[in-house]
């Protein structure tokens, strides 16, 4: 079958009716032995815990479930996932920017994704707090991090256990949001699908990689087809920790692509939600972009990788996220004297050779504003900080 008629939507349709049973029935089972109250406990312990997690719990099938399943699967090309290593190694600072202004805005425009993001209260700002959306988006980049840092697919790496702890975090959310007395608005499944099913986090896992790596590209990242490959290889694995079925796996970047966007495509729809969602990460960028002078920026960058998808799918994401123009004057004017140039001289793009710079300081900003406001530990392997010039 080609690529091109691979992920037919009735494939897709049928995926978004299913979820996890094995994350869902250990979920299931705490709140019927437990209630609720030992559910927020179990989240408790795995935030405040880094290494086996549930090794601090004391319910045995928690445990039994952190420690079950830590060797790779048996497909695994450990050749591959040294060379996305090597890539990530290379490339992290870049992956981090794409990461909230490319996969998290594409991610918004699912409606039943940001619905399910906006009930569960913690990607959106409460007034002027930001803790919650600040904490959720470093919880995202340190799983980021976790596996993609050399050693992350280890038995005792740090990658399997973050997955592993995500999954279950999955779970939780769908009992909320199924649980009448926890969510009295309901859900529709007929229009949504499942709440955090097998496509939704399909098109995440995709978000993350392919279409990332497409932004890698639009950055002027050279980037060679096994490269490519392997980076898609490393999050079929982590699909697999996940609780991804199988038949959600690209073989190769290009497959990965073509799922990528037609989930997207299958999904993709204006929402209140959405534009919350949006808001907030704008809102919130400002806090780590250098100078009031670069306010503009977090729009811009939005724009500007998330415009090729929406060509791609037909669709005006901008809309579809209610995304403003709110760029300064200065940042447009600039930006024409850039391409203006560019075409001129049939040189090098010079916003490709700026943007590595700038990557770094919104890294560097980023972390800085994570320590500042959650208070807790953002770890990053040395030798990424050190490749990185972080401190």
């Amino acid at each position: 079958m080609s690529v091109k008629n691979k992920w037919e939507a009735s494939f897709l349709k049928e995926m978004s009716l299913k979820t996890d049973p094995l994350a869902d029935d250990l979920i299931k089972n705490i709140i019927k032995n437990k209630g609720f109250g030992e559910l927020r406990m179990l989240f408790k312990t795995l935030n405040d815990n880094d290494d086996k997690a549930g090794s601090a719990s004391t319910n045995t099938a928690v445990v039994n479930y952190f420690n079950a399943e830590l060797t790779l699967p048996i497909w695994a090309d450990q050749d591959k996932i040294a060379l996305a290593e090597q890539m990530f190694l290379k490339n992290g600072p870049e992956i981090s920017l794409l990461l909230n202004f490319k996969a998290l805005p594409l991610c918004y425009t699912s409606k039943g994704g940001a619905k399910i993001l906006a009930l569960s209260g913690r990607m959106t700002e409460q007034g002027d707090n930001t803790e919650k959306l600040t904490r959720r988006l470093m919880e995202t980049a340190q799983m980021v991090i976790n596996v993609m840092s050399p050693g992350g697919f280890d038995p005792k790496g740090k990658g399997i256990i973050t997955i592993k702890k995500v999954r279950l975090y999955h779970a939780a959310i769908r009992s909320f949001i199924l649980n009448q007395q926890a969510n009295k608005e309901g859900w529709d499944v007929e229009q949504f699908g499942a709440p955090i099913n097998q496509e939704e986090l399909a098109g995440t896992q995709m978000a993350f990689s392919a279409l990332t790596i497409k932004g890698l590209e639009q950055l002027g990242c050279d980037l060679t087809v096994e490269e490519k490959d392997a980076y898609i290889h490393c999050w079929n694995i982590v699909g697999h920790f996940l609780g991804i079925d199988p038949q959600l796996y690209p073989e190769n970047y290009e497959e990965g692509f073509s799922l990528g966007l037609a989930i997207l495509k299958r999904n993709c729809g204006s929402s209140a939600d959405g534009k919350l969602l949006t808001k907030s990460l704008i809102d919130f960028s400002a806090n780590f972009i250098p100078g009031k002078l670069f306010d503009g920026i977090p729009v811009h960058f939005i724009d500007l990788f998330i415009e090729d998808i929406g060509k791609d799918i037909d669709m005006n994401l901008n809309e579809v996220l209610g995304i403003p123009d709110k760029r300064n004057w200065w940042l447009k004017l600039l930006i024409s004297i850039f391409d203006f140039l560019d075409k001129l001289t049939g040189l090098t793009k010079i916003t490709d050779k700026l943007f590595p710079r700038l990557n770094l300081r919104i890294l560097q900003g980023m972390i800085n504003h994570y320590l500042k406001t959650t208070k807790t530990e953002f770890y990053i392997p040395e030798s990424l900080k050190q490749n990185w010039n972080l401190k």
